[in-house]
């Protein structure tokens, strides 16, 4: 099995973007949320006691600037969480985009290979049921063709007119070689 590489990081983008996004907005709700608790918790415990070393002006000075120390570093932080929300939503945008490919081969009438996806990825239990599908409709596809062929064996075999052998000829035809037609708006 050869191994499948990452060409492009950014496969689907408005989804990637949306899933990194929401990455971001829980971080930065999660450090809000904990920022507050240290804070009030600091305030109301150490902000009594401290009053009477420092004046009060200068208590809240401290706390102002361990507040925007911790809003820097957070948005320090933040490109790190980009590129894991890149790594992550990748392992699910890369699969639907091929398994999408591999719908659309299938659409055309290629039945020639399953659907493999990178060893990280999701989605892998469908692309194994994509692959038994493809097994199936190519195993249909052949049984259809060698039915053809007998029922024009047997209207050879039972002198049937070269007019009609003819009409039949074109019909198996065409149903050996019909696809099924899917509207791509669906």
């Amino acid at each position: 099995m050869s191994k499948i590489r990452r060409k492009k990081y950014i496969i689907a983008a408005r989804f990637q973007i949306r899933y990194i996004l929401y990455i971001l907005l829980f971080l930065y709700i999660g450090a809000a949320i904990a920022g507050y608790t240290v804070y009030y918790s600091t305030w109301t415990t150490l902000g009594e006691k401290l009053a009477s070393v420092y004046p009060r002006g200068r208590l809240v000075y401290i706390f102002r600037q361990s507040n925007i120390t911790l809003l820097f570093r957070l948005l320090l932080v933040s490109p790190v969480f980009v590129v894991i929300g890149v790594i992550l939503s990748h392992r699910i945008a890369g699969p639907i985009y091929r398994i999408g490919k591999y719908i659309e081969s299938l659409m055309s009438g290629d039945y020639s290979r399953g659907l493999e996806l990178r060893k990280n990825d999701e989605f892998k239990v469908l692309a194994a049921k994509m692959t038994k599908l493809c097994k199936k409709l190519k195993e249909d596809d052949l049984e259809r063709k060698k039915r053809s062929i007998e029922v024009q064996d047997i209207l050879k075999d039972s002198r049937v007119s070269s007019e009609v052998m003819g009409k039949v000829k074109g019909l198996l035809g065409e149903i050996s070689e019909t696809r099924p037609q899917f509207d791509e708006k669906q």
